[in-house]
């Protein structure tokens, strides 16, 4: 069970009143902001043309993200991931520390990892958070 803070919450509560979009957590990763919206919600969160998007942007200051919950923890690893085509992806639980093991094609390790390795850094980040595990790229 995540715990949210109460500036947590305040995110969560003016990033629902900009987008119509049920937001279940909000991490923060430097200077970025990710929320986790409502199975269906990505679209109206992230609005036409990425309207919506641009003015949460705006209010925060901020890089925000917005990333789709799903039913399984592989399911919702795949969409930390969005137009990447992760080849496998291997969970492990050994002595009760997950871990969670990606594979990538080589075209597609760079936009993985992103710019100064901050989209690998909030998905590891978002994958403790959420599940208790560890990410690894390979």
């Amino acid at each position: 069970m995540v715990t949210l803070s109460n500036d947590d919450i305040k995110r969560i509560s003016l990033f629902e009143s900009m987008t119509g979009a049920l937001a279940e957590d909000c991490i923060v990763e430097g200077d970025r902001l990710a929320f986790i919206v409502k199975e269906g919600d990505v679209g109206r969160a992230i609005g036409r043309n990425g309207e919506t998007i641009r003015r949460v942007r705006e209010a925060f200051g901020k890089r925000v993200d917005v990333f789709e919950n799903a039913e399984t923890m592989e399911k919702f690893i795949r969409n930390l991931f969005p137009g990447i085509e992760i080849r496998e992806l291997k969970v492990s639980d050994a002595d009760g520390a997950k871990a969670v093991q990606i594979a990538v094609g080589p075209k597609d390790r760079g936009p993985a990892i992103g710019r100064d390795g901050e989209r690998i850094k909030l998905a590891r980040a978002i994958l403790e958070r959420r599940y208790g595990a560890k990410l690894k790229l390979v």
